[in-house]
Parts: structure tokens; C-alpha cells; sequence
């Protein structure tokens, strides 16, 4: 059919894969999917005044989508932290790159995302229709079988990106102010960090910084101080599906991924959820946040969440939302069945890095099958554990919420890139044999721990993969299991990141196998740390890392460690 012909409905059905054919020049292909955010820019302090600078660039490109040929868009690779990969980026496809006119029914932005958080591919797909289900606009989504020069990446699911588009077909207008929010809230000081999409900047700003000085207060009328300035009846649905569903990562759980509209004919803020790939899970994974006896079934880290949560009556509007929304929506027998209708569709399509943890050929885990096993038992249950919760009424929750976390500059940074080498820790973190021969020949206090990290030298250049530092240290007398601030040791470090060399030179040295942390955990345990933790501990020590090679390097570094007789 001609490209004019093709319709939203198309390009987002329910029944079938769309077939996603990208040709691209080889070098500009390499150009983009290399590109990355560098974790210290990405939530540098600055953003609380301005949004960061996007990494991404757009390269010339070509898109068939189900046989319809877009000629000359723009392509450019997404993603925040959690879903970068170099092998099979997320992507954004810019069908008016030259053509100005061109679209599809106005859709101008294609959003395709990898799948690398959304294991099970349920997340997107089933999350953002029980939204629109509950009467609280989201996007559609689709799923899209993507190859690019050939190359088959397989399963992503396609997006509809939340532009004018989307705001006709959820508000009847798209007149009004649009915000994204990417690990943002309304707390002082950051009213420049919401990034603005479309419509009139001035009247937007205006509110949202209305909504802040609201939030300062701790009023008892603070519900109808914020009622004036947010649409409660569609924020109350949006805040217990965003419960209901398990979104750690969305606004009430995480401050992250949600967008805000100022519609013109309520001149009131709606929220709207983005980036739901990281759903049905019982309680957060961010572990450095999670506290085992918070609520399951509402989530108040996003400030706005938390200052209503504190009012009584404001809890019982929420029950009866969520009860509501259980007895109207919550279907088990239908979810289940569109699961097994969804996994039916894709399996086909899948490719073998959305199958396997680590090499499949090895027997490694099967990671989707256990995926879908978890998203099937938490339907079932979720009913019965958030009944359980609220049988007599909603639990007091007053955990205040910290502001999003920001990166700084400070003099340990500052020093390394100075001189990589300065001292013992930062000669193992950047492999500097000369200068850690230096400090060694100096009689340094080789099992110190750093006073920023809390590591010693042995720990860090274990956890970069440093095999030649790792031998040197130990050769000068390093102690292989001596502890860092945490309780780790070296092979905990090794582990983390999945360096399987550095682990077999720490075993063969002595490394105690099944040694444990402050927390209890054994290098094994360290091995399934998930994607979220790693990238923000990898973020803060300004390592980048890249998911199927540390979930290869973590399926060796497993197989060594049973092999020496690791236990749990």
C-alpha cells in the first residue's frame, strides 16, 4: 500500500509482529549504536536547572515497515541507562528527518525499544493497555521483529511516542504544555529540570512551579491546594495502576518516566506513564532504595505521591480506586490467557540474546521462560497480596522520599583524570602498573581501603578486570580476602562485573569461596545482582557497561565458582 495509506492501526496492531526492515550505511550504524550516556553527565547536578544534552545524533536511514517504504528518515539510537546496548540498540526512527510532511496520521517519531529490561515481553505491551483500559491515557504498543542491514535483532515492541498525535487521540486536544519527566519531582530548586516537549513553555513552567511551593507545605487542605493545579480524579488512577502493576520505576515509585500535560480545557496537569518496561514486580528492585516493609500496594517515593499519602482520607480515595480498579480490570484468567496469546506470537521472532542468560550452548539460564513464570505468578497473586494489605484499610507509610539523586564533581574525580595513577586505588581502578609499582616500592599500606569507596586496591582492580594489577598485588602480599567498607572482598568484585580471570587468580591464590558481606551475600549472590543495581553502582565508580558481556562474563565467572564448590 502506498506509505500515505498507512494508518496508526496498522502500525500498532494486537494479532501480528510488524516487520521493521532498517538499511543504513554501515559506518553510520556503527556511529550511532556506540554512542552511550556517560552516567555522571546523565544526572550530573546541573539538570536540576536544564535537562542534559542529548548523546545521540541522527544518521541518514531508510524504513519498511510491513512493506511500506520510508525513504530518507532519521535514525538515531534511545535509551537512559538501564536498556543501552551496543548489539541491538533501542531506537528512534524520525520519519520527517527531511520530508517535513511526511508521517502517519500525524505520527512523526517511531519509538522502538530493545526489550534488554523487558525480559518477559509482557512489561510494555499488556502494562500500557491496562492503563488505557483503567480510563488512564498511555501509549499503544506493538511488537516489531527489527533488522537492520539484514541482520535480524529481533522482538522489540514498538511505542507510540507521546507527541500531538497521542494528545488528540487521549485528550481531544493537543493545545496544551508537555513535559517529560526522567528522574525528576517537584521539589525547590528544580523547575528547569522537567524537559519541555510541545506547547507554550511559559504557562507550563508557571505550574509546575505553582505545584512546588504547594508541595513545600505541609497543609492539611494540601488536597485541594494540589486539586487546583492536577487533575486528581485521573491522577488517583494513574497513581493505583502504577501500584497495582508493580512499577518501581515509574513517578510514585521512582520520581522517572512519566510525562505531564497541561491540558488547556482543565488547565490542570495529567500524568501519563512512559518507559514501562519493568513491571509486575512485588516490591523495587533498586535495592539501595528497597526497605522490606513498605507497602506493596501503593508506592510514594514521587513527592506529590507521598504528600497526599499522609492524609487519611486521601488513603481511603486510593483504596477505593485500587479495589475498583481490581473488581473492573483485573482479569487473572484473561491476563493469563494473553500472555500465552503474546508468547505464541513472538516466539518465533525471538533471537537468542532474549532467550538466554550467558551461552546458551553451555545450558546457561533459560531467562525468558523464568521471566514469564514470574509475570504469571505475580497475576495470580496480586489480587490476594494487595487485599491482605489493605483488608483494614491502607498502612501509614511516612518514609519521606529523597530527591532524585544527582552527581557531583568532587576531588577524587577531579584526581584521577588529573593523574590516573595518584595513588594505589586509582592506579589498580586504571590498570597503571608504573605507577602502582611506585606506590608498592614506597611501602603503602597495601589492604587500605580508599576513603571515597571504601575498597582496597586488590577489590578495585579486581572489579575493573585488571588481571596484571591483580597479580602484582598479590605478589607484593596483597591479602585476597581482605574486606572493604561493605564486607565485600576481591572475589565479591569480581564476580559483580563478571571477571572471570581476576576470579580465577583470586581462587587460585586462597579466595575464600563462600565469604560473605556486610549483607550476608557470597560471591555467588553477587553474580545476580540485577541490571538496575549494576548500572547504578557501575555509574557511580564511572564504569560503562555493557549487559551481554557482563551477563557472559557472570555465566563463567558462575561456573568457576561451582566448580570450586560455592554454596549459598
Amino acid at each position: 500500500m502506498p506509505a500515505k495509506d498507512l494508518t496508526l492501526d496498522d502500525i500498532f496492531p494486537a494479532d501480528r509482529v510488524l516487520d521493521v526492515q532498517i538499511t543504513v550505511a554501515d559506518k553510520d550504524w556503527d556511529t550511532i549504536r556506540y554512542q552511550s550516556r556517560d552516567f555522571f553527565s546523565a544526572l550530573h547536578e546541573s539538570r536540576k536547572v536544564a535537562p542534559p544534552e542529548a548523546p545521540y545524533t541522527y544518521v541518514d536511514a531508510s524504513v519498511t515497515i510491513d512493506g511500506v517504504l520510508f525513504s530518507n528518515v532519521g535514525l538515531r539510537k534511545k535509551g537512559f541507562l538501564g536498556s543501552l546496548s551496543t548489539t541491538r540498540p533501542s531506537l528512534k526512527i524520525k520519519l520527517n528527518h527531511t520530508d517535513k510532511d511526511a508521517g502517519i496520521e500525524g505520527l512523526t517519531n517511531l519509538t522502538l525499544n530493545n526489550n534488554q529490561q523487558d525480559i518477559s515481553l509482557m512489561s510494555q505491551f499488556m502494562g500500557y493497555a491496562l492503563f488505557n483500559a483503567a480510563g488512564s491515557p498511555a501509549p499503544r504498543c506493538a511488537y516489531a521483529k527489527v533488522t537492520v542491514n539484514g541482520v535480524n535483532l529481533g522482538v522489540y515492541s514498538h511505542v507510540e511516542t507521546v507527541r500531538k498525535s497521542f494528545l488528540r487521540r487521549a485528550f481531544g486536544t493537543d493545545d496544551g504544555t508537555l513535559y517529560e519527566g526522567p528522574y525528576v519531582d517537584f521539589y525547590e530548586g528544580w523547575l528547569g529540570s522537567f524537559e519541555h516537549k510541545t506547547g507554550k513553555e511559559a504557562p507550563g513552567r508557571e505550574k509546575i512551579q505553582q505545584l512546588i511551593e504547594v508541595l513545600k507545605g505541609d497543609s492539611k487542605n494540601i488536597e485541594g491546594a494540589i486539586g487546583e493545579l492536577v487533575d486528581l480524579d485521573a491522577f488517583y488512577t494513574f497513581w493505583a495502576m502504577e501500584g497495582l502493576l508493580g512499577f518501581w520505576d515509574g513517578y510514585s515509585g521512582n520520581s522517572n518516566n512519566f510525562f505531564i500535560y497541561l491540558n488547556p480545557e482543565t488547565d490542570k496537569f495529567h500524568f501519563l506513564p512512559w518507559g514501562a518496561d519493568s513491571l509486575y514486580v512485588k516490591r523495587s528492585k533498586l535495592e539501595h532504595h528497597n526497605n522490606a516493609r513498605a507497602p506493596i500496594s501503593v508506592k510514594t517515593r514521587g513527592l506529590l505521591a507521598h504528600k497526599l499519602y499522609q492524609q487519611k482520607s486521601i488513603r481511603e480515595r486510593y483504596a477505593k480506586t485500587m479495589i475498583g480498579i481490581l473488581k473492573n480490570r483485573w482479569n487473572e484468567a484473561a491476563l493469563l490467557a494473553e500472555i500465552d496469546r503474546m508468547d505464541a506470537m513472538v516466539e518465533p521472532h525471538l533471537v537468542d540474546a532474549q532467550r538466554f542468560f550467558g551461552d546458551k550452548d553451555k545450558g546457561k539460564s533459560y531467562s525468558r521462560t523464568l521471566a514469564l513464570q514470574e509475570t504469571r505468578r505475580f497475576i495470580r497473586e496480586r489480587r490476594a497480596d494487595i487485599m491482605e494489605e489493605i483488608a483494614d484499610g491502607m498502612p501509614e507509610w511516612r518514609a519521606v522520599p529523597d530527591e532524585p539523586f544527582v552527581t557531583r564533581e568532587d576531588d577524587w574525580s577531579k584526581r584521577q583524570e588529573k593523574d590516573p595513577g595518584n595513588d594505589i586505588w586509582s592506579a589498580a581502578a586504571f590498570g597503571n602498573i608504573k605507577a602502582m609499582k611506585r606506590h608498592l616500592a614506597k611501602g603503602v599500606a597495601i589492604n587500605a581501603q580508599d576513603s571515597t569507596f571504601g575498597g582496597t586496591a586488590l577489590s578495585s582492580a579486581a572489579l575493573f578486570g585488571h588481571t596484571k594489577i591483580v597479580a602484582l598485588l598479590l605478589e607484593a602480599g596483597a591479602d585476597v580476602n581482605a574486606r572493604n567498607r561493605d564486607g565485600g572482598t576481591p572475589l565479591h568484585s569480581a564476580a559483580f562485573l563478571g571477571q572471570y580471570e581476576a576470579a580465577k587468580l583470586l581462587l587460585e591464590n586462597g579466595a575464600e569461596i563462600n565469604i560473605r558481606n556486610g549483607d550476608g551475600g557470597t560471591p555467588l549472590d553477587a553474580t545476580e545482582v540485577d541490571w538496575e543495581t549494576t548500572v547504578f553502582i557501575a555509574g557511580l565508580l564511572k564504569i560503562r557497561v555493557e549487559k551481554e558481556k557482563i551477563e557472559a562474563g557472570r555465566a563463567k565467572v558462575v561456573e568457576l565458582l561451582h566448580q570450586h564448590g560455592s554454596e549459598r
